[in-house]
């Protein structure tokens, strides 16, 4: 369903700038903190205040200043597209880069119009599309901690005085009654328009979950999260299905070169691959492979019906593909590759002994046979250049007689 994100729209800014920007990189604040509107809230940035993209970010989240997100977007925007963008313009930018970003996460139904989420009608998402935001944001290690902060005391770099930065996120707060102690970061969002929002991430038993709230009723987001998260951890588990780097078999090498083992392995190589399963699917996880068979060769009938791969080979050469899935359904396919070149046989390498084969005699005999012939073509060479002289001597004997 497609409703208002308000402030946790800021997760998606505070995620592209922390893959995009310097975390401290000084940025100097600038007229684009006029364009936020007079009831949003802000993190008291001055114009030609300079910050750094850390403190920036910070601000942003902890204090949910809109001022510091048209900062970090217009800053952001200016230095991907490296044009001298008007604010507006670079706010406009910053829009369809976090709108790219948000498909890049896995966001099916959203539209992003400004960097803080302050309402506008065609600025929505979904509870889904936010937590695949969230869900890419926290693989960044900063974003992670960022979003875990809930104080800061800091000082404007404009007029010296104190400014305090405090977190409203009640789960992170160990004073108060909401506090849950699973809780590992998150942000609030509220107009009049989305109702109380709550993006939430909390860690358990080696497992991460993403809570979502949009549109709660008043007072319940806590709760409502608490409540998500303690069925999530109750009926969920991580489980890791795929490691990089695991051999899944090996295969006998057919024309490899002489000196070559004439064996290969193939190994999964697309990262270590996991996620968080209903207890009771996991035993029903599935795995599926599926070789290539233009990579092998094919039986000759001589009896020998194991598969059997052909040189050359190159390393990483995807030999196959594993798929898991989960009851017909599939969760992901990775590439099986050679863990190693092996090359092609040679006509040199019929001259080399192969000691790794159980065909060494049949080597030796291929080579004697090779010995033969060039010993042949000596002695024929040899006994037609005796007949040539021959008949030369017996020429020049007969002209001289006559």
């Amino acid at each position: 369903m497609r409703l208002y994100p308000a402030s946790t729209t800021k997760i998606l800014t505070a995620w592209i700038a922390s893959e995009y920007g310097h975390l401290d990189e000084m940025v100097t604040v600038g007229d684009e903190i006029n364009l936020v509107a007079w009831d949003g809230t802000k993190a008291g940035l001055v114009e030609n205040e300079k910050l750094t993209m850390r403190d920036l970010i910070l601000g942003m989240l902890i204090n949910s200043g809109n001022d510091a997100a048209n900062t970090i977007a217009v800053h952001i925007a200016r230095s991907v597209s490296g044009k001298p963008l008007e604010a507006q313009e670079a706010l406009n930018y910053f829009s369809n880069l976090m709108n790219q970003k948000a498909r890049e996460a896995g966001a099916r139904d959203s539209h992003f119009i400004n960097p803080h989420g302050y309402h506008d009608p065609n600025h929505y998402t979904t509870a889904y599309d936010l937590a695949m935001i969230g869900r890419a944001a926290m693989k960044n290690d900063f974003f992670r901690k960022a979003i875990s902060v809930t104080s800061m005391d800091t000082t404007n770099g404009a007029t010296g005085e104190p400014r305090f930065w405090r977190s409203r996120n009640k789960l992170l707060n160990k004073k108060s009654s909401q506090f849950y102690e699973y809780a590992t970061g998150g942000k609030t969002g509220y107009t009049s328009k989305s109702g109380q929002c709550l993006v939430s991430f909390a860690a358990k038993d080696g497992m991460d979950l993403i809570a979502v709230m949009l549109n709660a009723a008043a007072g319940q987001r806590w709760s409502e999260a608490r409540e998500l998260f303690e069925y999530g951890f109750a009926n969920y588990q991580y489980q890791q299905i795929l490691k990089n780097g695991t051999v899944i078999k090996s295969f006998p090498v057919e024309n490899h070169a002489s000196g070559d083992e004439g064996s290969l392995a193939v190994e999964i190589s697309s990262g270590d691959w996991g996620d968080a399963f209903l207890k009771q699917d996991i035993p029903e996880i599935r795995k599926e492979i599926q070789w290539d068979e233009s990579q092998f060769v094919k039986p000759k009938g001589d009896g020998n019906t194991s598969p059997r791969l052909k040189a050359p080979i190159q390393k990483g050469q995807a030999i196959g593909q594993l798929t898991v899935s989960l009851r017909g359904k599939v969760l992901t396919r990775v590439p099986l590759t050679a863990v190693r070149d092996v090359k092609k046989r040679t006509a040199l390498d019929a001259l080399t002994p192969d000691t790794s084969k159980k065909s060494f005699p049949w080597t030796i005999a291929v080579a004697s046979v090779a010995l033969a012939v060039v010993l042949l073509k000596i002695i024929v060479h040899w006994i037609n250049h005796r007949r040539r002289r021959r008949n030369y001597y017996l020429y020049h004997k007969l002209y001289h007689k006559f």
